[in-house]
């Protein structure tokens, strides 16, 4: 995969700054990624704010 100009930015390097990620490690590290920023991004249907604004 290629890096693409919308890519997430890289964090400061951790403890395992160091250790080598094997490649198919990175790849599913990067869709994991994109997977969850994408669902954070989704806006909440308000079928479902109005069911949790009930419980209050």
């Amino acid at each position: 995969m290629s890096s693409e100009a919308g890519s997430p930015q890289q964090k400061a390097p951790g403890k395992d700054a160091k250790r080598k990620i094997p490649r198919k490690g990175q790849d599913v590290n990067l869709a994991l990624r994109r997977a969850y920023e994408s669902a954070v991004d989704e806006t909440i249907p308000q079928s479902m704010l109005d069911l949790l604004n009930k419980l209050n």
